[in-house]
Order: structure tokens, then C-alpha cells, then sequence
């Protein structure tokens, strides 16, 4: 019998492997309503079903497997030809995966709650009539195999029984399977391989399998698997033999599968926390590499010639070789595929659009793109807030649709793509367009600036207004949107992810909202500057370009600092003012200014610093809970010579200037 402490691993697996089999029910769900004649289809979600099912009822959550075995008996009349695909049919099916998605997070919290079950199992018997049919598989499953049946010419036949006490028998099965794949065809086995999830303690495995190794090889290696006692019948010897068997099984379901001769794995399952301390470690070597790089030009300059500041030199350039190689390795481990957070989409479309009475076409594209982990799991509920919009205030009624020249079935288009070190991740609609005037009226009711500013500010600068907290130009409030408090989140989160947003939209063709993303939080290439003496590092993603002015060329307007730059009238913030220090000099402004030229949102601002140090990878470290949120910082890095550089938060500058704006406006 397994160690009874493996258990909890496999409840952790149990857990993992439903959660992937749920998004599969649901990717495979709506997908069958738009081909409801993909027969292959209908297999691959009935599998699934299938295999949801047999794990469920093997670890002991026997609400979830009831629940599941009665979408599989719907399942198993379509797939028979009982029953068509409707759309009453896939509602239940789609409702059965929300109620027993619920169940499995009761099992993983240890939850007391009970979960109401008896609605979607009356409405899935209701869709699929009697709702018996397919109840007949798993007995057949169960029931032995057949002694007398010939042994057909050329095979063997390997009878398994499962021992009674065996916690998971349908991976014993599995494991056989296995253990035979590459060694022969199999020719006909009982229970069937897509039932083996119904094998019980106890059951019964029979396989006629034509080897293409020798018995003896077939033997030895069956007799490795525990807790199901297997004969191995040639019907050209006189009696079965039996092959040697383990004296005790210590081995979970996973290790017996990784154990089987000539199956290697080819993934592992590593805990998030490992992956985030290898990215720590990495962290502190980026900082040695630099401080070994300052070490030996030091010495370089001092010792030139040396032979020991040689070998210092290429041992130095060696190390920071293998440890941009580790980093990059170490990056790739923690990218995902957006596609993790994607599919979780048409389904929440789905159903905003039959609550809204919309026809939506829903397009993603971009899914293979990858993301840093941390960033992945940021971007959901922003990603949720412009679908919801776009749904609910983008796109039109049918019929307004109609009388527009448009077809009554609207397009809402999600993408990814990668442009150079950045992820640029895209909600496009061919709706109605935002209207900037009714943006503007909507600020000024709200208070969010006065009907004068409102007058002199661009088309361009009133479409960032939609991203203030309570405006909003939904003529009434649903229950979908309209209180004007999402796309104050999507802000929100994707500053405080170092990203930017923009928004192009056009009246009565649609709107496309960008939101630009770095490929990681962790590592960033940044320039370095110098106020005083101090170091800051401002993130390359968000640098413009670097340049020098005049003093005599910054003007005022309105109290604030401005240049005319490249066209254009560029607000001027000075970091010494941002973050004033007993050693900044009373000037703050010499005759000749270091200018960094920033952008946020759309919006530029130039950043007047002392003087310009390079460029530099620099390790973003949080400032921890004694400092908090520091307005116009992200974080800081620590430097090759043990100091310390403030990282610059770019939105955040732009906030501390407009709230200035605000404070002298008024």
C-alpha cells in the first residue's frame, strides 16, 4: 500500500490536472457550439469529462464525480448521435463546469460550504431526456474480462487484478499501458484504455498485447509495478507464469510512471516560489557581475600589463558570459504563454454578450506570445475591464448596427505581439468610438477639471480622462459597467506594472486600446543619472531620448517649467525639486541643463538631471514596507560599488505633475 503521506501530493496533482481539465471542458464547450459536427471534438471533450471523473471519484470527491459523470452522459448520447448539440445543451454543459470548478476549490480550501448540485444536474438530465444513456460504459468498464475468449494468434494476454487496498487503481492501469507502449500493439484490452479511469480496487485488466520483445522482457518489467498482481499468458506454454513482484510499493502514481524503462520524462512540475528564488539569486549575481566589472577596470588602469589583472580580466568576462547566460535561461523558465490568461476570455465574452443582447465575434491572436509569470497574473483583471467595455459601450445594439450600414454582429479583437523588449497586448472594437467632447462634459460633471481647462485640452489628452476614477460616459449603469470605476483599475495596474497605455479610437468606426507592458519586472536595462550625489535610474522603456538645453530657453506657464521641444510645448520636471536633499545646490538649474525625455501614457515630460552615467542592468528591489509607496519611485537597485540608485517611476512623475497643475489651477 503507498505511504500514506504521499497522499497529499497527490491531491495537490489531483487538483492541478482539474483545473487544466475544466479550461479544457470550457475552451472545448464553446468551441462545440460554433462546430457542433466536430464529431473529434466531441471525443476529445468527452475524455475529459471522462478523466475528470475517474480522478475525482478515485480521491474520494464524489459530488464532483456524480456531477461530472452526468455531463458525460450528455456527452455520450451526442457523441452517439442520441442527442444534438443546442444551445440549451452546451448552457448546462457550460453551467456544470462553473458548479463543479466550484466544488474543486471547496476540496482545495477544506471549505464546510455547502455547494447546490441538484439545479444543474436536473437541467442536464433535462436537456439529454432520460439522462441514463451512457450509464451503461462504466459498468461495462467494470465488469472482468472475458476467461473463455481466445487468446487471438501471435499475443499475449496479461491479466491484472487490482489489490483491494489500492488508492488509485486507474493509474495502476495507466502504468501497464505504459510500461507496454514501444514493446509491441496492443490488440484489444478490457476495460477499454478510455474507461481505465473505472477500474476499481479490486477490478479486473485483461490486454492481448503482440510483443515485439521477448516475454521475459515483458515480464520483468510489469513485475515493477505495485499494488495490481499480474499474470502474463502465452497460450503456447502449458500454464501462466507470473513474474517476480516488489515486496513493498513505496511509489506514488508519478513516480511509478517517471520509473517505467524507456519512457523519460520530459517536463516537471516546479513550485512558483523556487522559480522566484532563482530569480533572486540570479538578482545578486547580476550585482557581483558589475562589481567584479568595476573591480578589474580599477585594477586594469592601475596594474596595466599585469599578468594577474589579465587573467582577472578574462575570468571577469568569462563570468559575466555564463551569467547572462543563466539569466536569460532562468527568463525563459519564468515566460509564459499569454494564451494561459487568454483562454479564460471567450467564455466571459460569451456571456456579456447574451446579458447585453449583443452578437459578438470574439478574435484572439498573439496567444503564443510569452509574458514574465508575475506580469501574466497582473494583466488579468485590466485585460477583463476593456473586454467588458467593449462589450457593453463599444459595440452597438443589433439593430443600431443595422442602421449604421454595419453587420449585426460586432467584432472585439484581443492580441498580443512582441515589439522589441516590450509586450504590446491590444482590445480593439468596430463599435460606436469614444466621442472626446462627451468625455470632456462627463470630467467636468464629475469635477475632475474645470469647464475652462476642459475648453483648451486636445482631443488627444481628453481620451486619458476616461482613466480617472468615476468618469464615465455610459448613459445609465449596469450591472456589466458604467460607474466609471474599471478603467481607473486598468491605469492602475498597468503603472504599477512599468506599462504604458494608448488609446486610438475613431466615431462610429471603433476604438483600439494598447497597453504596453515590459517583458519582466524583475531585470531592466536603464540609464543612469546623476542629481547631486545621488544616483537615479530611469527604465529605457520609458526614455524617449537624452539632450541638453539653455537655461535661458525653459519658460513658465502657469507657475510650471516648460520648453519648446521638437515641436511641441514639453513640461519640464527637475529631480532635485521631485526629491530635494540637503546637498542639492541652491541653483538647481545651471546655465547648461541634462535633459531626459520621458513618456507615460501617451504623454511627455522632460526629466532635467546633472549629468548622464550609461547605461546599466540594474536588479529592481522593492523599498519594503518601512519606505512604501514613495510617489515617483518603483523601487531601487543596488549598484556595483555598494550604493544605492532610486529607480524612476515615469507615470508617476506625470501624476506628481498634474497634480501640481491641479493644486495651482485652483
Amino acid at each position: 500500500m503507498s505511504d500514506p503521506m504521499d497522499m497529499s501530493d497527490l491531491i495537490e496533482v489531483f487538483f492541478e490536472e482539474a483545473d487544466e481539465q475544466l479550461q479544457h471542458l470550457d475552451e472545448g464547450f464553446m468551441a462545440l457550439e460554433r462546430n457542433p459536427e466536430d464529431a473529434g471534438l466531441v471525443n476529445e471533450i468527452f475524455r475529459a469529462a471522462h478523466t475528470l471523473k475517474g480522478s475525482s471519484a478515485t480521491m474520494g470527491f464524489q459530488q464532483i464525480a456524480e456531477l461530472t459523470h452526468t455531463m458525460e452522459n450528455l456527452l455520450d448520447m451526442i457523441r452517439s448521435g442520441q442527442q444534438t448539440v443546442t444551445p440549451e445543451g452546451v448552457d448546462a454543459l457550460l453551467r456544470g463546469v462553473d458548479v463543479v470548478r466550484q466544488l474543486v476549490e471547496k476540496a482545495r480550501s477544506g471549505s464546510g460550504e455547502e455547494v447546490e448540485t441538484a439545479e444543474v444536474v436536473e437541467a442536464l438530465k433535462s436537456v439529454s431526456g432520460a439522462g441514463s444513456a451512457g450509464s451503461s460504459t462504466a459498468a461495462e468498464a467494470s465488469a472482468p474480462p472475458q476467461a473463455s475468449a481466445p487468446i487471438p494468434d501471435g499475443c499475449l494476454r496479461i491479466e491484472g487484478r487490482v489489490a483491494p487496498e489500492c488508492m488509485m487503481p486507474s493509474v495502476r492501469g495507466f502504468m501497464v499501458f505504459n510500461t507496454l507502449s514501444g514493446r509491441g500493439t496492443v490488440r484489444s484490452c478490457t476495460p477499454g484504455q478510455d474507461n481505465l479511469d473505472d477500474l476499481q480496487p479490486g477490478g479486473v485488466l485483461s490486454i492481448d498485447f503482440e510483443p515485439s520483445v521477448t516475454k521475459e522482457e515483458i515480464r520483468a518489467e510489469l513485475g515493477t509495478i505495485c499494488e495490481i498482481d499480474i499474470v502474463v499468458i502465452d497460450p503456447t506454454e502449458k500454464s501462466a507464469e507470473a513474474p517476480p513482484k516488489a515486496a513493498v510499493c513505496t511509489d506514488t502514481a508519478g513516480k511509478g510512471e517517471a520509473a517505467t524503462p524507456g519512457h523519460a520524462m520530459q517536463t516537471v512540475r516546479v513550485g512558483v516560489d523556487r522559480l522566484d528564488t532563482l530569480m533572486n539569486l540570479v538578482g545578486e549575481l547580476v550585482i557581483d557581475r558589475t562589481r567584479i566589472g568595476q573591480i578589474e577596470a580599477s585594477l586594469s588602469a592601475k596594474y596595466r600589463g599585469e599578468v594577474l589583472v589579465s587573467g582577472l580580466n578574462e575570468a571577469s568576462l568569462h563570468l559575466g558570459r555564463m551569467i547572462n547566460e543563466l539569466q536569460e535561461q532562468i527568463m525563459r523558465i519564468r515566460m509564459l504563454p499569454v494564451d494561459q490568461v487568454f483562454n479564460r476570455f471567450p467564455r466571459m465574452v460569451r456571456d456579456l454578450s447574451q446579458k447585453a443582447g449583443k452578437k459578438v465575434n470574439f478574435v484572439i491572436s498573439g496567444q503564443e506570445t510569452e509574458l514574465d509569470r508575475s506580469i501574466l497574473e497582473d494583466i488579468v483583471d485590466p485585460i477583463t475591464h476593456l473586454l467588458r467595455n467593449s462589450i457593453d459601450h463599444g459595440l452597438e445594439s443589433p439593430e443600431q448596427r443595422k442602421q449604421a450600414g454595419k453587420p449585426d454582429e460586432g467584432t472585439v479583437q484581443l492580441v498580443a505581439r512582441q515589439e522589441e523588449n516590450r509586450i504590446v497586448i491590444e482590445v480593439e472594437d468596430d463599435g460606436r468610438g469614444i466621442d472626446a467632447q462627451s468625455v470632456k462634459r462627463a470630467a467636468v460633471k464629475k469635477g475632475a477639471l474645470t469647464a475652462e481647462a476642459a475648453e483648451k485640452m486636445s482631443e488627444k489628452d481628453a481620451l486619458q480622462l476616461i482613466f480617472g476614477s468615476g468618469v464615465s460616459t455610459a448613459e445609465k449603469v449596469t450591472d456589466v459597467s458604467g460607474r466609471g470605476v474599471g478603467m481607473d483599475v486598468v491605469r492602475s495596474n498597468i503603472e504599477k506594472l512599468s506599462g504604458a497605455i494608448e488609446v486610438h479610437t475613431e466615431l462610429g468606426v471603433g476604438t483600439r486600446i494598447s497597453l504596453h507592458l515590459p517583458l519582466t519586472l524583475a531585470i531592466v536595462q536603464a540609464m543612469l543619472t546623476s542629481v547631486g550625489n545621488r544616483v537615479f535610474a530611469i527604465p529605457l522603456t520609458s526614455v524617449v531620448e537624452t539632450s541638453r538645453c539653455n537655461k535661458s530657453d525653459i519658460s513658465t506657464i502657469e507657475g510650471h517649467p516648460v520648453l519648446q521641444f521638437r515641436g511641441i510645448v514639453l513640461p519640464i520636471v527637475h529631480l532635485a525639486r521631485v526629491f530635494p536633499s540637503r546637498h542639492a545646490a541652491k541653483d538647481d538649474l545651471a546655465d547648461i541643463t541634462t535633459l531626459v525625455v520621458v513618456k507615460s501614457n501617451g504623454q511627455q515630460i522632460g526629466v532635467v538631471v546633472d549629468a548622464l552615467i550609461g547605461e546599466q542592468e540594474v536588479v529592481i528591489k522593492s523599498l519594503g514596507s518601512f519606505f512604501g509607496q514613495v510617489p515617483g519611485v518603483s523601487g531601487a537597485a543596488q549598484m556595483g560599488d555598494g550604493g544605492i540608485a532610486l529607480i524612476v517611476d515615469a507615470p508617476g512623475l506625470v501624476s506628481i505633475l498634474e497634480s501640481e497643475r491641479s493644486q495651482n489651477a485652483a
